[in-house]
């Protein structure tokens, strides 16, 4: 099959979720054409004549979707990464409506609203991660206690993760590593491969602490470094069986002393916990696995 993947590929190189996605369908035999509409030239062209089209996120030049995107042949696909409880969010997917009538998210409810909102069809595929970007590094020293790095900047779209983030720093003897907007790949891995708890919270829709929806990429980012991946409460899913949740602020700080200092946890559980994801991240959540299930999906249509 001949797909053109449109998503940021040339200005996000190398990370970002359309790119592990092309790499995916590249890996399992597909012909892909990644076309980045913010970076046209003779190099960066739109394949009028492919099977399926599928558009991570949105395609805000309504030029080029009137003059390319609508005019081509086989099945239009949107992928929508982000949650789509955000207002913003719901306007993005009702404005491709007129390019697009299939709809992926990252989450069941997801696809549920996404037909809501007219999709002819919707259905939920999971996130991933490249695992040749993010692997473990033998022999690495775990001398970092627990790290984060993600976004910090959505006020409150992000005030859970600032939340969790001073909690664990208030914790006495905890050694932490935090970044903001950090896109050195390598080094988020390194940190990644130190770090004996990475955790994660999604972001702000309402919930409560200690609580989201779905998986995000650093579940998998994390995960295909081997770390050990402490996580928000996944409300709506339970697909990974080897991350560990909390569900309030107590849980959180009982949780991280328990893994850092002991206090009656068998050592198997911290040294091998992250062991554990990574097996079960490659068994059946690669990039190769997405596209698998990708390609199932726009076969159906």
């Amino acid at each position: 099959m001949k797909w053109n993947i449109i998503g940021a590929f040339i200005r996000n190189d190398p990370f970002g979720t359309e790119i592990a996605f092309r790499k995916g369908l590249e890996r399992i035999g597909e012909t892909v054409n990644a076309w980045d509409p913010s970076r046209l030239d003779e190099r960066n062209k739109f394949d009028p004549d492919a099977d399926f089209t599928l558009i991570f996120k949105w395609l805000d030049d309504g030029v080029l979707r009137e003059s390319l995107v609508k005019k081509c042949g086989g099945k239009k696909i949107l992928y929508q990464v982000d949650d789509l409880r955000f207002p913003h969010i719901k306007q993005m997917m009702q404005g491709m409506l007129d390019t697009c009538d299939h709809a992926l998210t990252f989450d069941e409810d997801g696809a549920k609203l996404a037909l809501e909102y007219g999709y002819k069809t919707a259905k939920r595929i999971l996130l991933t991660a490249d695992n040749q970007l993010y692997k473990p590094i033998p022999g690495t020293v775990k001398d970092i206690d627990v790290s984060f790095i993600g976004s910090l900047t959505g006020g409150d779209n992000h005030k859970s993760r600032v939340k969790m983030l001073e909690l664990v720093r208030g914790i006495k003897g905890v050694r932490m590593a935090f970044g903001n907007e950090v896109f050195d790949i390598p080094k988020i891995n390194d940190i990644y491969n130190r770090s004996k708890i990475v955790l994660n919270h999604a972001t702000d829709v309402g919930q409560p602490f200690g609580h989201g929806y779905g998986y995000q990429c650093r579940h998998f980012e994390a995960g295909f470094a081997g770390s050990l991946v402490l996580s928000n409460a996944i409300d709506n899913d339970n697909t990974l069986k080897n991350i560990l949740t909390f569900s309030d602020e107590k849980e959180l700080v009982d949780t991280v002393e328990m893994l850092i200092k002991g206090n009656g946890l068998p050592e198997w559980e911290l040294k091998n916990r992250g062991r554990l994801l990574y097996e079960e991240l490659m068994f059946s959540h690669t990039p190769e696995h997405r596209a698998g299930e990708l390609l199932t999906y726009a076969r159906s249509l």
